[in-house]
């Protein structure tokens, strides 16, 4: 991509640098990449991780970076680094200071399905969000595999923020696939959920 093609978004990112709530900012600099990706042809970013919890818990979910699944790592290094985003050596996440935005893309592959990944609209820009069903799915892989108490009580409160929209019947069929049906359900009671 030529930095003249990334100028408009070089030109927003300095407005999102007044932009107070940090949540919200993380989600305008994520839209405004996924444009420049997506002008360049290549498939949008999805946001996962604590920056998905963080989404669908309204904000309840405390995380400064922004985690996305996206095949094309190559072009997210080179549209970031356009962007004047910065990598040392040997770290996992870009970052931009004057931004106070940091973003890693962990995996090229989106653990869950695509058909579920929400749109969600920020100003006029576009930010892909895993599933609600595969956030339960990753965060209840980490209460069990990583026995991590705090990603059972983050699967049990998107639970139930979220029970009415959830599709059950999904769900229940992800968790019984990997073995995670036993832990699906303890969270699911903890919350009061069905």
């Amino acid at each position: 991509m030529c930095s003249d093609d990334l100028y408009p978004v070089r030109e927003r990112l300095t407005r999102a640098i007044g932009i107070a709530d940090s949540f919200r900012r993380r989600m305008y600099v994520l839209g405004l990449v996924t444009r420049a990706l997506e002008s360049d042809g290549v498939t949008a970013p999805i946001l996962v991780g604590g920056g998905a919890v963080d989404f669908y818990a309204l904000g309840g979910y405390a995380t400064q970076d922004i985690d996305v699944v996206i095949a094309a790592r190559d072009k997210l290094d080179a549209v970031l680094k356009e962007l004047g985003f910065s990598k040392e050596r040997g770290q996992r996440h870009w970052y931009s200071q004057a931004l106070d935005v940091a973003i890693e893309a962990p995996d090229g592959t989106l653990a869950g399905s695509l058909e579920r990944v929400a749109i969600v609209d920020v100003d006029d820009l576009q930010v892909q969000v895993i599933g609600i069903e595969d956030l339960i799915m990753d965060r209840l892989r980490g209460y069990v595999h990583w026995q991590s108490t705090s990603d059972g009580e983050w699967a049990g409160r998107l639970i139930a923020l979220h029970e009415a929209s959830i599709d059950w019947e999904y769900l229940n069929c992800q968790a019984e696939k990997e073995g995670l049906l036993e832990a699906l359900e303890s969270v699911s009671r903890a919350c009061g959920s069905s």
